[in-house]
């Protein structure tokens, strides 16, 4: 109870006081109202006519209650000291109260209430009904007038005042009430066949709208302005663009609205000027019901890739803000990195043959422990065969491939017997061999984030062959025509895709193939005596890896990629090569093994540069 009496108390006082010394206590008050964003002014346009009435300043003070229109409208005419007119639908009444109202305010408020409207001709005023096109408004005599547009299109503005103005005579009095407007393509001007009132209202239209278009160019640095474009394009004008219907409006070929715009279609891809080429344009249509929308072209984007600079056509002060802001915020240097890919290649491969070749030849029994493909000092023994009538023959050496044969003074293969004394041979033959190989690929390369680079270490080869005969030309003589099929992926191809996180890490997705030729077919073709190449196989070792995370400076190594065969070939003689110990002499073996694996190794390395280093440096401290 105490602390109420005394808070009543002190209020009491600080009233006093702000009575005596005549400051208001809202001076003390802290300001807690809440800011108000700043909005974009809103600016208007006066689209009644320029034609005024006679004395249209006087002062009308007038009350009247349920007075017919037409006498009202004689007083006004009187006042004015002109002659006035009515048609035949005017009628009605009126209630008004009016005090110091100029004399032109109050006659378009009653014909605007009375759903009335009014033209002057002379020194005639002429009243109509709002909806009663038979009279024409327009006041004066009618004239061809030439109006010049200089920035936008004039056959724009023409549409927007034959719909919006010249039809809509309760929005304009006094101006014609039926389209009156044409262009001259060939100028780009009005051509306005009515009156001087007509011109004058085309003229206002034209002052607001026919402005020089701003063009205002963007330096970028660190992206490519086709890509900061793009961005633009595809992201950022949906965002603060859209017609009635949703859509943006859209490319090339649409009138933008200035004056050397065509109306035709066409590609934005096929327009460049000076090194720049139009990416996107904007158009925003929106039709409203009874009214017409000016098609001008919002805003065209263009790019100069030589320069570095996207450039921007049109565009409200507010739109062209948000543009330079996402440019400052978009354009930005993407982190590259040094990277070192190894691809080693290791091959090896062996064989060690050992062979036990018999041979026995004598007059009456020849015997051949090899097939008939081992030689003997004297040719070997399938040239001499035993012969039970005769003493030998010789033929043609034709088909005559891996075999080993005697021939006489004439090419021939000669077969003949035995004249010798009776022959065993036993031929030994052991081999080991040997075989390695190192193929190696070194590439230095830098990598930009989100971009893909590809090493391509590959050679071209001759894939397949076709021979034909071409006909003669009366020459005698066939010609012989080879087509040859190059491919080119023989060898080692890396692509490789970063990411490089501001955390000293690289991810990469890295997809390395590394071909080699595995073998080639051949088969007979249409020249005789020569083969052409069928096919050429490859053998091939691809890797896709995703995601692939390394720190910088460490060496990621991907091996075990190992490929290994291995192949035993035994022949021997039948009964003798199966004896324990001693069928070793009888018998010949040949083993091969080869062994190939790839080893890739990567490296990379961050890039900072100097600003960055600078600026990490400054955190630091």
């Amino acid at each position: 109870m105490k602390n109420k009496i005394r808070n009543k108390i002190i209020a009491g006082v600080m009233m006093l006081s702000f009575a005596f010394s005549g400051v208001s206590p809202v001076a003390f008050a802290q300001d807690v109202s809440p800011v108000i964003r700043s909005q974009q002014p809103i600016t208007s346009m006066d689209i009644n006519s320029d034609t005024q009435i006679q004395n249209a300043d006087s002062i009308v003070n007038l009350s009247l209650r349920d007075a017919d229109v037409m006498q009202v409208l004689r007083m006004f005419a009187d006042q004015a000291g002109m002659n006035i007119i009515f048609a035949q639908n005017v009628s009605g009444k009126v209630t008004m109260d009016l005090v110091n109202v100029t004399l032109q305010k109050a006659l378009s408020l009653v014909t605007t209430t009375a759903k009335l409207k009014y033209g002057i001709q002379g020194n005639i005023m002429i009243i109509t009904g709002s909806d009663d096109d038979s009279v024409d408004m327009g006041a004066g005599s009618k004239d061809m007038i030439i109006v010049p547009v200089k920035y936008v299109s004039a056959a724009s503005i023409a549409a927007f005042l034959n719909k919006s103005i010249f039809t809509k005579s309760s929005i304009s009095p006094g101006v014609s009430s039926k389209p009156v407007v044409t262009t001259n393509p060939a100028n780009n001007e009005l051509i306005i066949m009515g009156t001087r009132a007509d011109a004058l209202m085309a003229q206002k239209i034209i002052d607001k709208f026919d402005k020089k278009p701003p063009i205002t160019n963007y330096k970028v640095n660190h992206v490519t302005p086709a890509e900061m474009a793009g961005l633009i394009c595809s992201t950022l004008i949906p965002s603060f663009m859209s017609n009635g219907d949703g859509s943006t409006g859209g490319a090339a070929g649409v009138p933008t609205g200035f004056a050397s715009d065509s109306f035709g279609g066409g590609d934005s891809g096929g327009l460049s000027i000076g090194g720049g080429k139009l990416l996107c344009s904007v158009d925003q249509k929106a039709e409203v019901e009874d009214l017409a929308s000016l098609p001008f072209k919002n805003m065209t984007v263009s790019y100069f890739p030589s320069i570095g600079m996207i450039q921007i056509i049109g565009g409200s002060p507010t739109q062209l803000e948000m543009i330079k802001d996402y440019i400052a915020a978009n354009d930005i240097k993407s982190p590259q990195a040094y990277l070192e890919v190894q691809i080693i290649s290791l091959s090896e491969s062996g064989s060690k043959t050992f062979d036990n070749t018999w041979q026995y030849m004598s007059k009456n029994l020849s015997i051949n422990a090899s097939n008939g493909l081992r030689t003997a000092s004297s040719g070997g023994g399938k040239n001499y065969p035993i012969f039970f009538a005769g003493h030998g023959f010789s033929e043609e050496a034709k088909g005559t491939s891996g075999q080993s044969t005697s021939k006489d003074d004439n090419g021939d293969i000669s077969y003949r017997q035995w004249a010798h004394s009776p022959q065993l041979i036993w031929t030994i033959n052991y081999l080991v061999e040997n075989n390695k190989g190192r193929v190696l690929a070194n590439p230095r390369i830098l990598i930009t984030n989100g971009q893909q680079s590809v090493i391509d270490l590959t050679s071209d080869y001759v894939s397949k062959v076709t021979s034909q005969y071409l006909d003669s030309t009366g020459t005698g003589s066939s010609q012989v025509q080879k087509d040859y099929d190059i491919q080119s992926d023989n060898g080692i191809k890396v692509t490789i895709t970063p990411f490089i996180s501001p955390d000293g890490y690289v991810t990469l997705d890295i997809n390395p193939e590394y071909s080699t030729i595995a073998g080639q077919l051949y088969t007979d073709g249409e020249v005789e005596g020569q083969k052409d190449l069928a096919a050429t196989l490859l053998q091939r070792r691809n890797l896709n890896l995703k995601g692939i995370r390394i720190k910088d400076g460490e060496t990621l190594i991907i091996g075990g990629m190992i490929q290994e065969l291995e192949t035993k070939t035994v022949s021997k003689i039948p009964f003798l090569g199966d004896l324990p110990f001693f069928g070793m002499f009888f018998r010949s073996t040949g083993t091969s093994r080869s062994k190939e694996e790839m080893v890739i190794m990567i490296t990379p390395q961050i890039i900072i540069d100097t600003e960055d280093a600078q600026q990490i440096t400054d955190l630091d401290l």
